[in-house]
């Protein structure tokens, strides 16, 4: 090993070391809230307020050190209904919009948490009525007449939000199964910078903040440059300001915001079976303050959007599975004839329905390949021996056969990927492989996907979100999970027929 690979290897590590320190970040015991709302907390068994935000003055006239130690009932301008409707699980939630307190009109918001109850205040700028709401929200479903896909769902929502979101750009951010994510939707004001198409690093969006996306419902940043207002807290343990509207914004994200150019962001997550799948992300220029009602009206529409959304999903699965049943009983229905001409016509359609290069089976006994244009099947026995050897499960799939120990060396120009369908026990020589050639990929990253170092040793993130493009040629496309349950379905029915 030379020095230029010990030197490398080194900043590797270092840089890996920094990335896990980021994603261990205690975003929720920051003890610090954003400066447009003030919050309390009260203790859930004595009823006492024990802990106040340090800009409480501005919303109610009364200071922290004057509000910490009071009981609750003395707080006559504290709407009731943020106790009695709030539920008893950690991160439940009430609100009170429009409510008036001395010659203000204010948010109010309670969580449930750890800590007992954390009241929240933000002045109010707007009013949104029920009427206007189910207006917006009969707008993400489509007509009788109409027949939507997945872009026209995630372009309808963004258009929706769009028309009462006073925002800049907002964009449809859609994770995979690395955590990386791209951008699907977007509405932009002209002359911005667009990022549709593009995608981002899982580094972006780092493990500890996904959680938090799990545990709220939206993320609102009103500003990426202004301190945060520290507590007065009677207990010594740090405040769990999990389920807070009003956490503070990490210094990192806040960097990384500013270089974005973003003042403003208010950023909704997409949930569909349990899973994060998705954020809505809202940007602003400069600093603009989103109202605590209309913000509550987003998430419900984001929510409501996802079920409608999960529904149409549900209803393309059961197509594609009626779609994949039928091409599986029309292929291996040719290999019932049991002679050359038919295993030959067989290998074609899947080559054809695997968009492959080529595709060999092995069926009593004896070898049958695909016509694929020169492929050299002296390869295949070397392939197969590595893969035989692999028992870890019935369908093996690779974008690159050379990542498989023994294999390294291997480099058919035309081959690169590689699927194996094995059979049950009692057909454990009957196999069936499917190949696909390199393929230059092309991916379009929102600035060049690597984080730096600052003077302190800390990671910094990236400062440039220009258009980078990286080309890998290097590997096959990825197998889908389109293909996935097609070779499921596929061996079930290769089984079947070759049992008869």
């Amino acid at each position: 090993m030379n020095t230029d690979t010990i030197t490398l290897n080194k900043h590797d590590a270092e840089m890996d070391t920094l990335v896990e320190n980021c994603e261990k970040e205690a975003l929720h015991l920051s003890g610090k809230v954003q400066q447009f709302g003030g919050a309390f907390f009260i203790d859930s068994e004595s009823l006492q307020v024990t802990a106040a935000s340090s800009n409480l003055a501005r919303f109610i006239q009364l200071s922290p050190s004057e509000l910490v130690g009071c009981p609750v009932k003395s707080l006559d301008w504290l709407p009731l209904s943020l106790l009695y409707n709030l539920g008893s699980k950690p991160g439940d939630r009430a609100y009170a919009f429009n409510e008036p307190v001395n010659d203000d009109v204010m948010n109010f918001r309670s969580h449930r948490s750890d800590e007992g109850i954390l009241i929240e205040i933000e002045s109010s700028i707007t009013n949104v009525s029920q009427r206007q709401y189910l207006q917006l929200r009969s707008s993400i479903l489509p007509t009788i007449e109409q027949h939507w896909e997945d872009k026209d769902f995630w372009e309808q929502l963004i258009s929706t939000l769009d028309e009462f979101l006073p925002c800049e750009r907002i964009l449809l951010y859609r994770f995979n199964e690395l955590w990386s994510g791209e951008v699907v939707a977007e509405k932009v004001i002209e002359g911005a910078a667009k990022y549709l198409g593009l995608k981002f690093p899982a580094s972006d969006i780092p493990a500890i903040a996904r959680q938090m996306y799990y545990e709220n419902p939206s993320r609102y940043i009103a500003s990426s440059v202004t301190p945060p207002a520290h507590f007065l807290n009677q207990a010594e343990q740090p405040l769990n300001l999990t389920y807070s509207d009003l956490r503070s914004v990490s210094p990192i994200h806040g960097e990384y915001m500013q270089n974005m150019g973003v003042a403003t962001s208010f950023s909704i997550p997409i949930i569909q079976t349990g899973k994060l799948w998705g954020i809505v992300s809202c940007h602003n220029s400069t600093e603009s303050h989103i109202d605590a009602q209309l913000r509550h009206q987003a998430e419900m529409l984001v929510k409501y959007f996802s079920m409608v959304y999960s529904t149409h999903k549900s209803k393309k699965r059961l197509q594609l599975l009626t779609s994949l049943d039928e091409k599986v009983g029309a292929i291996t229905h040719k290999l019932r004839l049991k002679d050359a001409q038919a295993t030959q016509a067989f290998l074609e359609d899947v080559k054809r329905d695997f968009t492959a290069c080529g595709a060999a089976i092995f069926i009593n006994g004896e070898w049958f390949f695909s016509n694929d244009d020169g492929y050299d099947k002296r390869q295949l026995k070397r392939i197969d021996k590595v893969f035989q050897s692999d028992t870890s499960d019935v369908i093996l799939h690779t974008q690159d056969i050379r990542q498989y120990t023994g294999l390294e060396t291997l480099d058919p120009e035309n081959v690169r990927g590689v699927m194996l369908i094995r059979m049950n026990y009692e057909l454990a020589k009957a196999r069936l492989y499917i190949f696909r050639q390199p393929e230059a990929q092309i991916t379009h990253w929102a600035g060049k996907p690597e984080k730096g170092v600052n003077e302190q040793g800390m990671l910094s993130p990236r400062a440039s979100f220009e258009r980078w493009s990286e080309v890998d040629g290097e590997q096959s496309l990825p197998w889908t999970k389109r293909d996935i349950l097609f070779s499921k379905k596929l061996r079930a029915s290769l089984i079947r027929t070759l049992t008869r």
